[in-house]
């Protein structure tokens, strides 16, 4: 960086008081060495008042104060010399030296103040410029988004009429053949037909996955399941209290999926809990079901896509919307004994009654 500059540091070009304070302080250092030192023989005090002057130097006008420090201690050695003929005046070229040390060490501190300075208001301006570049990049992507899940809601609605065209063609198809083998075919025409009806289904949910901005979600409101669950002879005990988690608001989606699972592949379910431990790292939500759970070579594969015997993509779904917000989900249960899923919940992604955990959110 030149020099030109730095009178911008402190002050602005407008401000005219600037140049004739700096003259005044340059008049007031030239009286003091003539009258004080010349004439009063004062050597030692009056010329602390130059290290004011080459301060003031340094910070307006950068290396003119290394100038204004050679000026000074010239001046003062050879006023020294002067009324000191006979003597060297070494304690004057001292206090020279001390000055010009002091005005080159102000000088480069400055200079290095405003690098810093100018290097900082270069980042912002390029965090700016990237900041608008990401801006235009996420409304491009959101309009594209947009535009795709218009595509996709319009395709799927689409074939789901066409879909529903084809299970009632198959019923039709039911009530007019008599011939068993006939009949068998038909049964499997119309399992597929479910079968692409709920992979269809899928598809929408999965589209709204991460599309909707997190939020606090009281776990009390899994209890909206309980009509589910009573239909199907199952009873639910939840205690959550004002446990709540900031998760994808799709959370009641993957409780939905857990509770149909239950149902779907548990056998003899007639208990559901949940409840929650906490533990170092957060806390864990424990969903608990008295079927006969799961095998341990499937423990993980029951999160996999396709994996089951329906569409196999209800756990998985599952696993997707909560990692969304950093969450995770595995089955620690013991065959025989039921199923016990453990969501865990870390820091900073749960609170009771509205006071987040140790690590805030």
């Amino acid at each position: 960086m030149n020099d030109s500059n730095s009178a911008k540091f402190w002050f602005n070009d407008s401000d005219t008081l600037k140049f004739p304070i700096f003259v005044l302080l340059i008049l007031i250092g030239i009286f003091l060495e003539g009258v004080v030192h010349y004439y009063y023989g004062i050597s030692v005090v009056y010329s602390q008042f130059y290290f004011l002057i080459v301060v003031v130097a340094g910070v307006w006008y950068g290396r003119v104060a290394v100038g204004v420090a050679l000026f000074f201690g010239g001046l003062e050695v050879a006023v020294s010399l002067l009324l000191k003929s006979s003597v060297f005046p070494l304690d004057a070229v001292f206090r020279a030296l001390i000055l010009i040390v002091v005005a080159v060490v102000i000088w480069r501190l400055v200079e290095e103040i405003k690098r810093y300075r100018d290097q900082v208001i270069t980042q912002n301006r390029e965090l700016t410029d990237i900041n608008t570049q990401l801006g235009s990049s996420q409304k491009a992507f959101l309009s594209a988004n947009k535009k795709l899940n218009l595509l996709s809601s319009i395709t799927r609605h689409d074939i789901e009429n066409q879909l529903t065209a084809l299970l009632a063609y198959i019923e039709l198809s039911k009530m007019n053949v008599q011939d068993p083998e006939l009949r068998k075919l038909i049964d499997k025409e119309e399992i597929v037909a479910n079968s692409i009806e709920r992979q269809i289904e899928f598809t929408r949910t999965y589209e709204d996955i991460g599309v909707k901005a997190p939020l606090w979600q009281d776990l009390q409101h899994i209890s909206i399941l309980s009509p589910v669950l009573e239909r199907n002879g199952i009873d639910l005990s939840l205690s959550t209290g004002d446990l709540e988690v900031y998760a994808d608001p799709l959370l009641e989606k993957v409780f939905e999926n857990i509770v149909d699972n239950s149902i779907r592949h548990g056998e003899r379910v007639r208990h559901i809990s949940v409840s929650y431990e906490k533990r170092g790292t957060g806390l864990a939500i424990i969903y608990y079901d008295d079927g006969i759970g799961v095998v341990a070579t499937d423990k993980e594969k029951i999160f996999e896509k396709g994996f089951g015997k329906n569409t196999g993509l209800g756990l998985f779904l599952t696993r997707e919307i909560l990692s969304i917000t950093g969450l995770s989900i595995r089955e620690c249960g013991q065959f025989g004994s039921g199923v016990r899923f453990e969501i865990e919940v870390p820091d900073g992604t749960y609170r009771f009654g509205g006071k987040p955990s140790a690590a805030g959110a």
